[in-house]
């Protein structure tokens, strides 16, 4: 029990402990305004964009429906399909232990701890000194980068990753192993359920780069073999079998490797690769084999989504970094991009703040410019840990891993300006999957996770110089930086006024740049640390780094990144769900029906006129269609950067018509309420039921002309399943260009693509334009009855009675995957009305039961179990042997 304890008090007082403890401590800190009370993280895309389905999703497994498909949006939506929603990450698991809004923030708050400690243990890994690591995890922690981020949730939960990653496939291919390539496979898939796939997307390009830029010397066959070092012919013969199985070239009809002496210059510059490169093929097949329970519906989506045939360049470099944009590493929102929406849209910095301070870039440069002081041990079979990533000598190891930070760095920046960078057009074109994805800037990650792993190597190197013979220039250096930032301070501080007017003068305030006073306190706080870093570097480096001013100097790190506390964004739980009266009067409304707000309303560039105008406020009465999510409301539209390409095509067909009833789409949607600003005074369809008009003041009269949020109701909704007789069989394009013209009636006619089997002999009204019209007199509508009788996520179940053969019409998503039983029978869907569905019936009263069952989900859940399975039975066998 004694020993026990002992061991206990030894493990508390360890560096390793205190180091997760500062990160803890530190991140409780900065995130303390979320304590007191019931909050929710609300800033940017978490309220419109992520809460909402996260919400739907945990409540729907909750009750027993597994989210496959997501019936209120789009007219119906594949849900699963798309990774960014999370629905199979791992420690998304926290939605079932505590409630909503807290496991929300939780999950939030625990990835930048993540992040931290996985940086950490890079660092560690690399052989770097606690100080050195806990510096760079609370770079990385505590930068603007991930700050940033956070309100955009799949990068965080992705990006957190990466240095786990490395640390895996490090070991990988230093000493070759299915164990670390395991490991390595499961973080990428973390990194992948998690929803940022341009962070996986770049995380293989890392991979990639860390094996050409650390070749293994266990994978070289030819070391003391090859004629002239082996010392004799014999030796050559001898080895050749090694060097054929160890390099994978073939065997003749004896047995005996193919290798020829002439051949020996060219397997000594491949071989060192091929071990390194098996270890990437093996942790990308296991990737795709882990991950095919998400990643086949994903791809499936993918290809019926507007992504299909890749994005526009146009699209594409939305969002790309600016090379002025550097700044903000230093000054937060120099360029007031936060002060004005539209600015911040036209600008498109992306970033809310990229702020991370003087002290990373000081100690990434020390790194990057000093010589390594000491020699750096040979990385054996049984020392894989050494610096920094493969077992090299001293001169080449160092030389090694400045490049491959560096270029890493280089390539990060070389991706992120997009649009800036004249080569990217190249890029977008010839390098895979690049045309699939937008926002170059993302890829920015990459600069920040290796400007944070450079700058704990940077203090390692201090604490050594520190160590060694006096070195007079370069503490002249660190004093002479300190007294230079200081006086420019001290410049500043005393000619405030001169200096003001000054940058007035030269247009450095708005409207190009943030207010001119909080420009110039920010310059003033940074070159406070600036001058204060310098001054504990050139002390650090007197004492030779005593414990105290390894404090001090996390210490003022800390504080400096604090800088950007309150850069997140947090309301009320119970503001943030409670309903507006427009969604009070809908929800009230238990018919099947669907909900339509107008673009204006939704616009982020046209205001709404509402009393108590908060930023959630106006979140809530705009009604965006996301946030119907929370209620199950069926609404046309909603948000998803996969949306099906053909959704797409028929909600921007319907709302670029001249008025919303310029067709009879309203009709065909099923829209029983539309939310406007805009006054719908000239069509008779709609009826005003209410107008958010509270604590506004004026007449009633004038108060409508206004952008105020009114409610209307379609006084004769159409219903959401009909039946028709006549029907037309057409072209995509010819249906699409019908259905927007007036002529088309719903109710009248459905429009199809192929003929159904069941009619091409029968006398269903029919026309086809490639063939003679049949039936040419429109009839009249169908007398017969279609009755919902149960809906959930994945199924949905009518009553159906037709006085005569007939077509079953249904206003909801076309797509692979759904299937319908006709009264018990499998029969066929039809594409109806460019995006709809449509099956015909016989005569009678029937039981219709639509099942979202999709061949690709069933598919990747047996490839992921059985690999699953099968590394675990691997891993049992190994552990039996071992024992």
């Amino acid at each position: 029990m004694t020993d026990r304890e002992d061991a206990k008090r030894r493990w508390v007082r360890s560096t390793g402990f205190l180091a997760g403890l500062t990160l803890f401590i530190s991140l409780i800190i900065f995130f303390h305004g979320l304590l007191p009370g019931r909050y929710i993280f609300f800033e940017r895309d978490l309220g419109p964009y992520f809460i909402p389905p996260r919400f739907f999703w945990v409540e729907s497994i909750k009750s027993g429906h597994f989210p496959l498909w997501n019936p209120y949006q789009f007219t119906g939506h594949p849900f699963f399909a798309n990774p960014q929603y999370g629905v199979l990450y791992p420690l998304n698991s926290l939605f079932f232990l505590l409630p909503f809004d807290i496991a929300f923030n939780a999950i939030i708050v625990l990835h930048f701890l993540l992040g931290g400690l996985f940086t950490y243990f890079l660092l560690r890994e690399l052989k770097t000194d606690v100080t050195g690591s806990l510096i760079s995890g609370l770079i990385f922690m505590l930068s603007g980068y991930l700050l940033s981020v956070h309100s955009l949730l799949t990068i965080l939960l992705s990006v957190i990753w990466t240095p786990l990653i490395m640390i895996f496939f490090r070991r990988a291919i230093a000493n070759p192993g299915f164990k670390n390539e395991v490991l390595t496979a499961i973080l990428v898939t973390f990194s992948f359920l998690g929803g940022g796939i341009e962070i996986v997307y770049g995380n293989f390009f890392v991979l990639l780069i860390m094996l050409i830029s650390f070749p293994s010397s266990h994978s070289s066959p030819l070391h003391g073999v090859i004629p002239g070092e082996a010392g004799t012919q014999t030796t050559f013969l001898r080895r050749q079998e090694t060097i054929a199985q160890e390099s994978g070239f073939p065997r003749n009809k004896y047995g005996a490797g193919l290798v020829l002496p002439g051949m020996t210059k060219y397997i000594r510059l491949v071989s060192p690769y091929i071990k390194g490169m098996r270890s990437l093929i093996v942790v990308s097949i296991l990737f795709l084999f882990l991950s095919a329970i998400q990643l086949l519906p994903f791809l499936e989506l993918f290809h019926h989504s507007i992504r299909g045939k890749g994005v526009s360049y146009q699209e594409a470099t939305i969002w790309s970094f600016a090379p002025k944009d550097v700044l903000l590493f230093f000054l937060p929102d120099a360029y007031g991009y936060w002060l004005d929406m539209k600015k911040y849209w036209v600008n498109q910095c992306w970033f809310k703040t990229l702020y991370t301070g003087g002290l990373p870039f000081i100690l990434s440069l020390i790194f990057f410019l000093t010589p390594h002081p000491r020699p750096l041990p040979q990385c054996g079979e049984g020392n894989k840990n050494n610096f920094p990533f493969s077992p090299v000598g001293e001169s080449e190891a160092e030389g090694r891993g400045k490049k491959f930070f560096l270029f890493l760095m280089l390539f990060s920046l070389f991706l992120s300006f997009g649009k800036y960078n004249p080569l990217y057009p190249y890029l977008f074109k010839y390098l895979p999957f690049l045309n699939g994805i937008r926002y170059p800037v993302k890829f920015l990650s990459i600069f920040i996770i290796v400007l944070s792993i450079t700058a704990g190597l940077g203090f390692q190197r201090l604490t050594e110089f520190s160590k060694e013979a006096e070195k007079k220039r370069f503490k002249n250096l660190l004093i002479i930086f300190s007294l230079v930032f200081g006086l420019f301070l001290l410049f500043l501080v005393v000619n405030h006024k001169g200096v003001e007017e000054f940058l007035k003068l030269r247009g450095i305030d708005l409207p190009d740049f943030n207010r001119l006073s909080v420009n110039l306190h920010h310059a003033k706080r940074f070159l406070f640390y600036l001058t204060l870093f310098f001054l504990l570097l050139r002390v650090g480096h007197e004492v030779k780094w005593k414990w105290w001013t390894k404090v001090l100097l996390v210490f003022f790190l800390t504080a400096d990144l604090f800088g950007n506390m309150g850069f997140y964004g947090k309301v009320k739980t119970q503001d943030y769900f409670k309903k507006t009266e427009t969604v009070e009067i809908i929800s009230s409304d238990k018919d099947r029906f669907r909900i339509f707000s107008t673009p204006k309303t939704i616009s982020f560039d046209i205001p709404i006129l509402i009393a108590n105008a908060s930023s959630l406020n106006i979140f809530k009465e705009k009604h965006f269609p996301a946030p119907n999510l929370l209620y199950r409301l069926y609404d046309i539209w909603g948000v998803d950067v996969v949306r099906l390409k053909r959704v797409d095509d028929l909600y921007i067909a319907f709302v670029n018509s001249p008025s919303i009833s310029a067709t009879n789409l309203v009709d065909l949607y099923g829209i029983k309420y539309v939310i406007s600003v805009t006054l719908l005074e000239k069509e008779p369809r709609f009826e005003l039921i209410y107008s958010r008009l509270e604590g506004l003041e004026g007449k009633k009269e004038d108060l409508l002309k206004e952008n105020t949020v009114k409610l209307y109701r379609v006084r004769y909704p159409f219903p959401r399943a009909w039946l028709v007789k006549n029907f037309k069989v057409m072209d995509d394009d010819a249906v699409l260009s019908r259905m927007i013209s007036k002529e088309f009636h719903p109710g009248d006619e459905v429009l199809l693509e192929e003929e159904p089997i069941q009619f091409r002999n029968a006398k269903l009204g029919v026309e086809n334009p490639k063939s003679e019209t049949r039936n040419p007199k429109p009839s009249k509508r169908l007398v017969g009855k279609v009755e919902f009788t149960s809906e959930t996520n994945n199924e949905l179940c009518l009553r159906v009675e037709a006085k005569e053969d007939a077509i079953l019409v249904l206003s909801d998503t076309y797509y692979t995957g759904w299937k319908v039983f006709v009264s018990g029978a499998r029969e066929k869907i039809y594409r109806a009305n460019y995006n709809f569905r449509a099956v015909p019936l016989k005569a009678g009263e029937r039981e219709v039961r639509f099942v979202y069952d999709p061949l690709s989900f069933k598919i990747g859940e047996l490839v992921s179990i059985f690999t699953l399975v099968g590394i675990g039975v691997y891993f049992a066998k190994r552990k039996r042997h071992v024992t």
